[in-house]
C-alpha cells in the first residue's frame, strides 16, 4: 500500500505541479517513473496498466508549448554535446541498413530517438539554478526509492539482490547497481552544501539507502565506479584552490564519518566479492569466472571489428562473438553472449566511427564541465562550482562502471549528459548571452 500511494502521489502531484507551477516537474516525474517501474513491481497490479512514461513525455511537450518564452534563452545548438549526440544517432540509424538483427536494431534506434527527444524537452524546461536542482533531485529521489526496494527485498539470490531493476535494466543486478552509482556522490554534494539540518538529514538518509543497495547488489563494477567518483570529488574538496573557510577540516571530519558508516554496511560477502576483482581478470585461456571470460570477449572484439569495421548493429557481439572467442574458452552451452563492456559494445555494434563519436561525446561533456567550473570559479560561486564537480564525479563513476557492462543506451548515462548540457547552458552560455554583456 505504501508503494502504491507513494507512486500515485508522485505521479499525480507531479502532473499538477508541471501544469500549474513548475514545468520542469514533468521531467522530474519522468525520472521517478523510471525507478518506480510499476509494471515490474509486486504492487503493480494495484495501479492501472498504462504507459506512464509516454504520458509524462506528452506532458513535457505540452508544458513546453505552454511556456511563454518557448526556450528562447536555451541555445541547445550552442551546447558542444548536442551535435555529437545527434551524429551518434545518425550513425546508429545508418547502421540499420546493414544490421544483423534488423527488427531489433530498428527498435533500439526508435528508443534511442525517443530518449534524445525526452532529454531535449527536459533541457528546454530548465530555466534557472533551482530548476536544475529539481532535475537532479528527481534522479536522487528515484535512486532512494530503488535503494528502499533493495532494503525491503534483501539478498534473494545467494549474496546478491536480483530482480529489482528499472525500465531498461530488467532484473540484471549489475545494470541496476550502475544506475545507482552516480547518486552517491550527488547525495554527498547536497549533504555537504545544504544549509538546513533537516535537508542534510534527508540527503544523508537517501545516500545511506543507496549505499546499502549497492552493497546488497554486490556488483564489482559498481564498487569501482563508487571509488572512482568518490576519489575525484574528495580530491577536489581537499586540493582545489577554490575552497571555503575550514573546508579541509570539514573534509577530514566527513571522511572519517563516511568510512565509519561504510564499515557498518559492508559485510564479508562484499569484501570477498571485491577481492575477486583481481582473480576475475587474471585467468587462464580456459576462462572460468564471468569476469575472467569477459576480458577474453574484449580481445575477441578486435578480431570481430576487423571483419566488420562499421559495426553490424544491435546484438553484433552476441551474433558473431562465438566465432571469434577461441573454442577452448568455456562459455557454457550458449556461445551467444554479450561483450560486457560499453566501450566494446560500441566498437562491435557501431564500428570504429561510432566508438569515435561516442568517445568524443563523452569528452565534450567533460570539457563543458571544465568551462563551467572556470566561469564559476571566476565568479567565486563555490556551491555551484562543487555542484559541477559532483556531476563530473558522477559521470566518471558511471563511465568506470559501464566499462564492465553493456550500457551504451542507458537512460541514466544520457541523464548525466543532460546534466552537463544544463550546467553549461546555465553557468556559461546564459551569462555570456545576457543583455548588456559584450560578446567577442
Amino acid at each position: 500500500m505504501l508503494h502504491t500511494l507513494l507512486f500515485l502521489f508522485t505521479y499525480i502531484g507531479g502532473f499538477f505541479g508541471a501544469l500549474f507551477r513548475l514545468p520542469v516537474m514533468a521531467f522530474v516525474v519522468y525520472e521517478a517513473v523510471y525507478f518506480f517501474y510499476p509494471k515490474a513491481r509486486w504492487w503493480g497490479y494495484s495501479v492501472p496498466s498504462v504507459s506512464y512514461s509516454f504520458y509524462v513525455v506528452a506532458l513535457m511537450g505540452l508544458v513546453f508549448l505552454l511556456k511563454k518564452d518557448k526556450g528562447k534563452n536555451h541555445r541547445i545548438m550552442e551546447i558542444p554535446q548536442t551535435k555529437w549526440i545527434w551524429i551518434l544517432f545518425l550513425n546508429w540509424f545508418l547502421i540499420g541498413f546493414i544490421a544483423i538483427y534488423p527488427e531489433r536494431h530498428s527498435l533500439a534506434t526508435d528508443n534511442y530517438f525517443k530518449m534524445l527527444v525526452t532529454i531535449s524537452f527536459a533541457f528546454y524546461l530548465v530555466d534557472d539554478e533551482k530548476d536544475f536542482d529539481l532535475v537532479i533531485w528527481g534522479y536522487l529521489f528515484g535512486a532512494w526509492y530503488l535503494g528502499f526496494v533493495a532494503f525491503q527485498t534483501g539478498r534473494n539470490s545467494g549474496d546478491r539482490v536480483e530482480g529489482i531493476g528499472t525500465v531498461d535494466t530488467g532484473g540484471d543486478a549489475n545494470m541496476t547497481a550502475a544506475t545507482l552509482v552516480p547518486a552517491l556522490v550527488l547525495f554527498l554534494y547536497y549533504f555537504w552544501f545544504s544549509k538546513k539540518v533537516w535537508h542534510k538529514g534527508i540527503f544523508a538518509l537517501g545516500g545511506a539507502f543507496v549505499a546499502n543497495a549497492i552493497v546488497l547488489i554486490n556488483s564489482r563494477g559498481a564498487f569501482l565506479g563508487v571509488i572512482a567518483s568518490s576519489l575525484f570529488f574528495m580530491k577536489e574538496i581537499y586540493f582545489s584552490r577554490t575552497r571555503a573557510k575550514h573546508q579541509t577540516k570539514k573534509a577530514i571530519f566527513f571522511t572519517v564519518c563516511g568510512l565509519a558508516c561504510l564499515g557498518s554496511v559492508i559485510d564479508q560477502s562484499t569484501i570477498d566479492r571485491f577481492n575477486s576483482i583481481k582473480e576475475a581478470t587474471n585467468v587462464s585461456d580456459e576462462g572460468g569466472s564471468d569476469g575472467g571470460t569477459r576480458t577474453l570477449f574484449w580481445k575477441a572484439t578486435f578480431d570481430l571489428v576487423k571483419d566488420h569495421p562499421f559495426g553490424a548493429g544491435e546484438g553484433t557481439f552476441e551474433y558473431y562473438g562465438g566465432y571469434y572467442v577461441p573454442e577452448y574458452v568455456n562459455m557454457g552451452s550458449n556461445r551467444n553472449r554479450a561483450v560486457h563492456s560499453t566501450w566494446f559494445e560500441a566498437l562491435s555494434e557501431l564500428g570504429y566511427p561510432g566508438l569515435t563519436f561516442f568517445v568524443i561525446l563523452l569528452f565534450s561533456c567533460m570539457r563543458a564541465m571544465r568551462k563551467a567550473k572556470t566561469e564559476l570559479k571566476r565568479k567565486n560561486k563555490l556551491e555551484k562550482y562543487y555542484q559541477v564537480v559532483a556531476i563530473q564525479s558522477a559521470f566518471i563513476g558511471f563511465m568506470v562502471t559501464m566499462t564492465f557492462i553493456n550500457r551504451l543506451r542507458a537512460e541514466v548515462l544520457y541523464w548525466l549528459i543532460l546534466y552537463t548540457m544544463i550546467a553549461y547552458n546555465t553557468y556559461v552560455l546564459k551569462p555570456r548571452n545576457a543583455p548588456g554583456v559584450y560578446r567577442r
